[in-house]
């Protein structure tokens, strides 16, 4: 067991899970831990007899206005995917194990919010929350692919092509910038609804990374950023993470042609699935999402306390 694992071996077990996202890197965890000051890397690493190794990205949770308490242990924070990955998948006796050693140890506070992509079940004596995403079955084929958006989605493509739209990668922090000032822009409207928001220094720090798995795209108009989507890539998976847009340009249709473009390059590029991400409990979000052929897939988020451990769930 290592606490936390070196970078080699961390690498190593991320490239060679296919069900592990790029939530599950060192790069994310490493973003985490630099623009929240709460947040301390807990990561740990097993190898077992076998050979075969796996870890569990964690964070430590220390809230300054809990100084005198201990911390809350997160997989992921901020609602990401988290859980166990592993090289080869793993035996139920291994998978045990690194659970035992979990809620055996100092740890009294854990949640564990569950991946898609490799969902289980955990023991009774932690508490399951059920979620879903969506996902896109991407084809090597494109124009297969388009078949399969709903007739109202193809259309708004057309026309966000028509009224002169155009797709572009970020390529500075200038770029950056704009599509922040258009994130706030968007807080603003949602209110009360935009639930939790993030801070410039989580952009900025993404930025700084210079991790090819992290890309910024954006929707233009005569040079006018007008959306952007921010997607993070791993092994054969794209993940929608973040997307804004401003709202005098609903009707140029900026989102459509943004997630057309990038299950575009998904599909050149030959990754497998385009994960859209959890929906927040917006039914709109979700009937878009759909007119995109994406397909409900369901998991779990997991939380276990001490005091807990003898009740059901």
């Amino acid at each position: 067991m290592f606490n936390p694992p070196s970078q080699e071996f961390w690498e190593g077990v991320l490239k060679n899970c296919e069900q592990a996202t790029f939530f599950h890197s060192p790069v994310w965890l490493e973003t985490l831990v630099k623009t929240y000051p709460r947040y301390t890397n807990a990561t740990l690493g097993f190898t077992f007899e076998s050979g075969n190794r796996a870890l569990i990205p964690l964070v430590a949770d220390r809230s300054r206005k809990k100084i005198f308490k201990k911390s809350k242990h997160k997989s992921m924070p901020l609602g990401t995917y988290g859980g166990i990955i592993s090289e080869r998948k793993l035996s139920k006796e291994q998978h045990r194990n690194i659970l035992e050693h979990l809620t055996s140890g100092p740890i009294d506070d854990l949640t564990i919010v569950g991946n898609p992509l490799e969902d289980y079940d955990l023991p009774e004596h932690f508490r399951a929350k059920d979620l879903f995403t969506h996902i896109i079955s991407l084809d090597s084929d494109f124009e297969q692919l388009t078949k399969r958006f709903s007739r109202g989605h193809r259309s708004n493509i057309k026309q966000a092509e028509k009224k002169g739209v155009s797709i572009r990668c970020a390529s500075s922090l200038t770029d950056f910038e704009h599509y922040y000032q258009i994130y706030r822009d968007t807080i603003k409207r949602w209110g009360e609804d935009a639930g939790a928001t993030y801070p410039w220094e989580l952009f900025l720090n993404l930025y700084q990374s210079g991790n090819p798995g992290i890309r910024l795209w954006l929707a233009e108009k005569q040079e006018t950023t007008i959306a952007g989507v921010l997607t993070l890539y791993c092994n054969s998976t794209i993940l929608y993470w973040h997307g804004s847009s401003l709202r005098e340009y609903f009707d140029h249709y900026p989102n459509n042609l943004l997630h057309a473009e990038i299950a575009k390059d998904g599909c050149m590029q030959g990754y497998r699935l385009y994960d859209l991400n959890p929906s927040g409990g917006h039914s709109g979000v979700v009937k878009f999402k759909e007119s995109l052929s994406a397909k409900r897939v369901d998991f779990k988020a997991y939380q276990w306390k001490k005091k807990l451990r003898t009740k059901k769930r």
